[in-house]
C-alpha cells in the first residue's frame, strides 16, 4: 500500500506539532525543578507513541477509504427532486462490503492502538526508566496539535 500524501503532510504536521510541545513541558520540568534524565525518556516514549498511534490512525482510514466504492456522480438540476428521495432510500440501505470492510477495520485499529496506548502507559508506570508524566502528557498533545491545524 502506497502512503498517500496527505497522510504524510498530515503526519508531518502532527510529529513537528508534538516535539514543540514535548520540548515545551520538558522545559516546565526544567522551570519547576523536577528535571532528570527519567523526563527526557519519558517524554521521548510518549511522543514517539503519540505519533505513531496519529500515523497509524491516518494509514487505517487511508486504507478503509481506498476499499469503499467511489460514489456516483452528482445529479442535474432537473434530476434533484428524484436524487433526493433515491437518497433517503439509500442512506435506509445496508452498508456495501467495502463499507463493512472499511468500518470494522478502523474498530480493530481503534482497540490495538488503545491497547498499545495502554501498554506505553504501564511501561511507563512501571519501569524506573520513565517518568510517569513525561510518558502520559505527550500521549494528549496529537490532539492539541489536530484541534490546533484544524482552525
Amino acid at each position: 500500500m502506497k502512503i498517500q500524501p496527505a497522510v504524510r503532510e498530515q503526519t508531518k504536521a502532527v510529529a513537528v506539532g508534538v516535539c514543540i510541545l514535548t520540548a515545551l513541558m520538558v522545559g516546565v520540568f526544567l522551570v519547576i525543578g523536577k528535571f532528570d534524565w527519567t523526563v527526557l525518556t519519558g517524554a521521548i516514549l510518549g511522543a514517539s507513541a503519540g505519533i505513531a498511534n496519529f500515523f497509524l490512525m491516518a494509514l487505517t482510514v487511508q486504507k478503509a477509504a481506498d476499499d469503499m466504492k467511489p460514489l456516483p456522480p452528482e445529479p442535474e438540476e432537473g434530476e434533484a427532486d428524484a436524487a433526493q428521495q433515491e437518497g433517503e432510500a439509500a442512506a435506509e440501505a445496508p452498508l456495501s462490503e467495502g463499507a463493512k470492510r472499511g468500518r470494522d477495520r478502523v474498530r480493530l485499529s481503534y482497540t490495538f492502538r488503545m491497547l498499545g496506548l495502554g501498554l506505553v502507559a504501564v511501561l511507563g508506570a512501571l519501569l524506573p526508566c520513565f517518568n510517569i508524566y513525561a510518558v502520559l502528557i505527550p500521549l494528549l498533545f496529537p490532539g492539541i496539535v489536530i484541534r490546533f491545524l484544524n482552525r
